[in-house]
């Protein structure tokens, strides 16, 4: 209620009559006079206002609290329209390497362009690390590449089915192949993602169905690191095929599509489902059903 009081005061201060006041806030002059008593009486019964001819004028004292009760007024009308409009804040967001550069980049500029106040901060993680995180409301969002997820507490949303792709030098002898099978690539040399990777577990546990033991000839951390290996010779990788860019051949390596009918991977936005999704939140989901 005082900052109602106040914002009383201020105007009684502006137009220096009750009467006219109250005609201004459309309000009874009692009430005008009752709001300045009770301002008058929260702050230690003094004196705020005082007559002078036909004019209401502030005391010392209320001049004091004419500037402060400005700066409370504009502090709070700012707070609100910051509030309403939702176009400030952090957006927290947890999400696996491979998306993390191929897919988040162009997202974020899309979304910038109506919340551009909105501080993002990426949190790269493995799928597990990034669903717990979600669940226990540490993150905003997550991103995952996987089979479709389902959960009671966490809402999914389907981005787009993903291919895989093997990668191999120009040169090697798998490079005139139009498409490549588990059983085709189980001789080589493997490039892979590190340990908790779900496309490098998926392609390992087709593998074991089959009886074909491994090759692991690198782990890697990072995509980029992992396609200059290929380049190198030093094996072949299995990659998201959105992951390896176009005219790949001058940068000597080639993409093939893989061929297994068992994979079904999305890229997928995950966020809690008892959350409050700001305005900012909503956009940042909507814009991905684009």
């Amino acid at each position: 209620m005082e900052l109602l009081y106040l914002k009383t005061f201020c105007e009684v201060i502006k137009w220096r009559s009750y009467s006219r006041t109250a005609m201004e806030l459309d309000y009874a002059q009692s009430s005008v006079t009752n709001h300045i008593q009770k301002l008058e009486e929260s702050y230690g019964n003094v004196k705020l206002l005082e007559r002078k001819g036909n004019q209401m004028v502030p005391t010392i004292t209320g001049e004091v609290l004419y500037d402060y009760a400005r700066k409370i007024i504009s502090l709070h009308q700012e707070a609100k329209e910051k509030i309403i409009k939702q176009d400030s804040g952090i957006i927290t967001i947890g999400i696996i390497e491979t998306l993390a550069i191929y897919y988040l980049p162009n997202l974020l500029e899309r979304f910038k362009q109506s919340y551009p106040d909105i501080n993002i901060r990426i949190l790269p993680g493995n799928e597990a690390k990034i669903i717990q995180k979600v669940k226990d409301k540490e993150i905003d969002f997550g991103f995952i590449l996987d089979v479709p997820y389902e959960s009671k507490e966490i809402e999914t949303v389907s981005l787009q089915k993903q291919n895989m792709v093997i990668l191999v030098a120009e040169d090697h002898p798998l490079s005139t192949k139009s498409e490549l099978t588990v059983r085709e690539i189980a001789d080589e040399k493997l490039i892979l993602t590190e340990e908790g990777c779900t496309y490098r577990a998926f392609l390992l546990h087709e593998m074991n169905k089959l009886g074909i033991t491994s090759n692991i000839s690198l782990e890697l951390g990072s995509v980029e690191t992992i396609k200059k290996a290929v380049g190198y010779r030093w094996g072949i990788a299995f990659l998201p095929q959105f992951a390896v860019e176009e005219n790949i051949e001058d940068k000597g390596y080639k993409s093939i599509p893989f061929l297994n009918d068992n994979f079904n991977f999305y890229s997928q936005l995950l966020y809690k489902k008892d959350k409050w999704i700001s305005k900012a939140s909503q956009k940042f989901i909507d814009i991905q059903k684009v």
